[in-house]
């Protein structure tokens, strides 16, 4: 059963600024819920979001982006709360939902989240956590973010880290885009995912409770909710994530991980 908690007040909650929060140590973190309030204050206005465990980042996204992915994966949408979430809740198996939550009872020194806010007017901001008894630090779900510009139509690599080093198991890939029209993932030469039109994966995602979101493609390789799914990268030579776009696009790829704090 999870204890939700108040967590401490934010520090400098400004129109303009960078709003910090730290979290106490001890407790199993698995969800946060920031609460957004004051004048006008919305997600498009949280430019970025940091989560850090002994200072390093290990989570990187912004709030427009973290709602339309959370409300991809049929979270509530709401104007005034913004979830991060380290579990899986639509699991198949108990051990697969609490997969990757944050154990701070031991190898945590700090564990901060970082809300960066332009042009709010007197915000403020509140979080509240869902939390179970504590556990040492031990993989964790992470968000690692990477753009790729494209200069013209055609299909483009993106060549996602990989290997025995790294050794990242990819949840997720959200990519954000104007043009993007089809996807295609291959492993060690393997085309594990053959190109496909974005309409027809959505549909296949929507018969297992997805929204399809605009502007946004989710590669899912647990989209049956069994977290066996998970695409392991350390026993890959080559991982090639390619995306067709009909025109120049930026391309932002947000990929959800598993793993230790020091591959990140």
């Amino acid at each position: 059963m999870f204890i939700v908690k108040n967590a401490p007040p934010f520090f400098n909650v400004v129109a303009d600024g960078l709003a910090t929060l730290e979290l106490p140590k001890g407790d199993t973190y698995h969800r946060i819920v920031l609460k957004l309030g004051g004048g006008a204050f919305t997600k498009a206005m949280i430019t970025q979001i940091r989560c850090k465990l002994n200072g390093k980042i290990f989570y990187e996204i912004t709030g427009a982006r973290l709602d339309a992915i959370n409300q991809q994966k049929g979270l509530a949408a709401s104007a005034s709360y913004l979830t991060i979430d380290f579990n899986e809740p639509n699991a198949k198996a108990a051990g697969g939902m609490y997969l990757g939550a944050i154990g701070t009872l031991s190898g945590v020194t700090s564990f901060t989240i970082e809300v960066t806010i332009a042009g709010a007017t007197t915000p403020t901001l509140s979080a509240q956590c869902m939390v179970s008894a504590g556990q040492a630090l031990g993989a964790i779900s992470g968000i690692i973010a990477t753009p790729q510009t494209v200069s013209a139509a055609g299909e483009f690599l993106f060549d996602f880290p990989h290997g025995p080093s790294v050794g990242h198991s990819i949840k997720r890939t959200h990519i954000f885009h104007t043009n993007l029209t089809h996807f295609r993932m291959k492993k060690n030469g393997l085309e594990l995912f053959e190109k496909t039109p974005l309409a027809d994966y959505q549909f296949m995602q929507a018969e297992f409770g997805q929204t399809a979101q605009s502007g946004l493609f989710t590669f899912d390789p647990v989209l049956d909710n069994n977290i066996s799914g998970l695409m392991n990268t350390a026993n890959a030579q080559t991982l090639e994530f390619w995306s067709t776009v009909s025109a120049a696009d930026t391309l932002s790829y947000y990929t959800e991980v598993l793993n230790t704090l020091d591959k990140f």
